[in-house]
């Protein structure tokens, strides 16, 4: 009898045993899927804050206490708790950029069993403020789908000159920058024709940027051109203005923004008198763009990647900025284009903000 009841205990001993083993296994089980999984979805959860948190951050730039306080601010609005959001601008040395990094620490249940209480967690953003422009940009005539014509003679060039199929100069004229087409163009020059720069006929084709969407969602938007007319005479353009089919450009534009129109652009007056704080974008997106010039000034950027650009220039018809299209055409003597950093201001107006890391 006494060895009966010795291996009942002993065998109840064994089923004890089996059984705090295996609740061992199931509280580690247990860990693995709800404390594991709950740590998962806080890191998801962390990394959207640190996303949100860098994005506003990026609105604030480049004043970097301003855009650290917003980082802090959005994060602490996607329940991180103040104190655990650091935000770093300028971000390896560039002010466009900024860095929030959060951290937190989860708390475990039943890890605890297998000796785990938390574990640290951290989420990471880089977020970027970009202004829109472009390799196109770089040059103050582009032409990038065909080819850079300049038919007369004196034409001056303060600036670089591309075109994707070809670049013709006229007699006498001068550049006084680099001069470049790909190989499936050439470069002629006419009599008495100076190029300061470098003479290359063997570029990579460039692309050109499209900035619709991103003007239609920031800017005014006008559907024809009377509200065009009334967006902008007598006031001080310093942002997008977005219309829906062709302009007619009667006068001077004022201000430092973007007249964008889906159709085409035209320039009717000859003796449009653009200032030196005029700094316009006038973009044609779908279509050509006539600068009918006499002795017009326009102070701006002439951009045109779907069509082409002509300008029909008298003695004194002078673009102080840049003309960049998928064509360019220009026609008469001394049809002049001085191009400097001030040209790219409006560009400055557009930005967008996006992650980078």
């Amino acid at each position: 009898m006494r060895s009966i009841w010795s291996k009942i205990k002993n065998e109840t001993v064994q089923s004890i045993s089996l059984v705090a083993l295996m609740l061992v296994v199931l509280c580690g089980t247990a860990a693995l899927v709800v404390d594991l999984g709950t740590a998962y979805v806080q890191k998801g959860q962390l990394q959207n804050a640190a996303d949100a948190a860098g994005l506003a951050a990026a609105h604030d730039m480049p004043s970097a206490t301003t855009a650290r306080n917003t980082a802090e601010s959005y994060a602490m609005k996607n329940g991180i708790e103040a104190g655990h959001t650091t935000a770093t601008t300028p971000y390896n040395g560039d002010p466009k950029k900024v860095e929030v990094v959060i951290t937190e620490t989860v708390n475990y249940t039943f890890a605890r069993v297998i000796g785990f209480n938390s574990q640290e967690l951290s989420a990471r953003a880089v977020a970027q403020q970009v202004i829109a422009g472009g390799d196109a940009f770089d040059y103050a005539v582009f032409a990038g789908g065909g080819a850079a014509s300049f038919n007369g003679s004196k034409h001056t060039f303060v600036g670089s000159v591309y075109g994707r199929d070809g670049v013709s100069l006229g007699n006498n004229a001068t550049v006084t920058g680099n001069v470049t087409c790909t190989i499936s163009g050439s470069i002629s020059q006419g009599n008495g024709s100076f190029i300061s720069g470098s003479v290359n006929s063997n570029s990579s084709a460039i692309a050109m940027p499209d900035f619709s969407d991103l003007i239609k969602e920031q800017g005014i938007v006008c559907n024809n051109q009377t509200q065009f007319d009334v967006a902008v005479n007598g006031k001080t353009v310093d942002g997008p203005i977005y219309v829906n089919g062709n302009v007619t450009i009667n006068g001077r534009v004022r201000g430092t923004g973007i007249i964008y129109a889906s159709g085409t652009i035209t320039f009717l007056n000859d003796n449009i008198l653009q200032t030196a704080s005029d700094h316009i974008l006038f973009y044609a997106a779908t279509g050509d763009m006539t600068f009918n010039g006499g002795s017009g000034v326009c102070v701006g950027i002439l951009y045109a990647p779907n069509g082409t650009i002509r300008v029909n220039g008298g003695p004194n018809s002078t673009t102080y900025g840049r003309i960049i299209a998928k064509n360019v055409d220009i026609n008469g003597a001394k049809a002049s284009v001085y191009s400097n950093a001030a040209d790219l201001d409006s560009l400055s107006t557009l930005i967008s903000y996006k992650l980078v890391e």
